[in-house]
């Protein structure tokens, strides 16, 4: 359509008015299309000019919204000129889930505005899924994991009724006393997570609280750790207790990775949307295998570990 008209104005002085009314249908049939198009569509598209002010929308728009656009977004300051995204409910005519777009474009704003109420369910019953088959891998890896303790009570018990002074039995049995404990303690703490106390707070404060608890083993290995905070943070909603375990588990995590005398790299960003924090150590790293069943309960590499930690 810009190089149409570009064409029209060059040679607008050697256009006749038929060759005028001949260009002019054609836009007009354009325009006709594009507006037909823009009818047809499911999700919505709202135009806004710089101040913000509505300079079109279409029929699935105020569909969508249930109300008029020019009402319905004016209470949600959206971002003009820039990329955003967010999801929204509306209870008229029915309850639904929209997931609301800007677009910058040029000095204008445009609008996109999509029903995702049946995505949210499908993802809701695919998280129902996910949990039942979790639980039931955890089920499993209990059953497997209490046998190796049990079997070894079971051998200190018989050598205990054998010499009830044998000291080295009990100790042997009261030890995996505590394994299992600790096995049956981590399972229920998988299966049974606590809901999370979401409230505004820096996601900077739990970690610099995880790094001052971690402090005497970064200095013993001598371990540097660099943190590298923006300025402007925005707070977040989260549960700060939790997020200080998160860190603490990765941080761990990252430390048994490493030889003395080694480094770890945090980040946190922002953007529109989100508060990052990224972690980079110069451990031995992972392999394909084992990168592959990251998240799998009971799988681990290490001696004395559960495998439940970043699951």
């Amino acid at each position: 359509m810009k190089d149409f008209f570009k064409g029209v104005r060059k040679h607008i002085d050697r256009l006749d008015a038929g060759h005028l009314r001949e260009q002019y249908k054609l836009v007009a049939d354009e325009l006709a299309n594009t507006e037909m198009f823009l009818h047809a569509m499911k999700e919505g598209l709202v135009r806004l000019d710089a101040d913000g002010r509505i300079l079109q929308s279409n029929p699935a728009a105020k569909r969508l919204l249930g109300a008029d656009p020019a009402d319905a977004l004016a209470d949600l300051a959206l971002p003009l000129g820039k990329s955003s995204s967010r999801e929204i409910e509306v209870s008229y005519p029915e309850t639904r889930t929209l997931e609301l777009q800007t677009i910058p474009l040029g000095k204008e704003t445009i609008v996109y505005i999509r029903d995702i109420t049946d995505e949210k369910t499908r993802t809701a019953e695919q998280l129902r899924v996910g949990a039942t088959k979790a639980v039931c891998d955890l089920a499993a890896g209990v059953a497997h994991e209490i046998g190796n303790p049990l079997n070894a009570i079971a051998l200190s018990l018989q050598l205990v009724k054998r010499d009830p002074t044998d000291t080295e039995a009990i100790d042997t049995g009261l030890a995996q006393l505590k394994r299992l404990d600790g096995i049956i303690r981590d399972f229920l703490t998988a299966i049974r997570p606590r809901k999370p106390n979401l409230m505004p707070g820096s996601i900077a404060a739990p970690l610099k609280d995880c790094l001052a608890m971690l402090k005497p083993q970064f200095e013993e290995r001598r371990i540097a750790v660099t943190l590298d905070i923006p300025a402007a943070l925005p707070n977040v909603a989260l549960d700060a207790e939790q997020m200080e375990q998160v860190f603490f588990n990765l941080l761990k995590n990252a430390l048994e990775a490493m030889k003395d005398g080694g480094k770890i790299a945090i980040r946190l960003d922002s953007d529109d949307r989100d508060v990052s924090v990224s972690f980079r150590d110069n451990g031995i790293g992972m392999g394909p295998d084992q990168l592959a069943n990251l998240f799998e309960p009971y799988r681990t590499t290490k001696e004395k570990g559960t495998g439940l930690g970043l699951m």
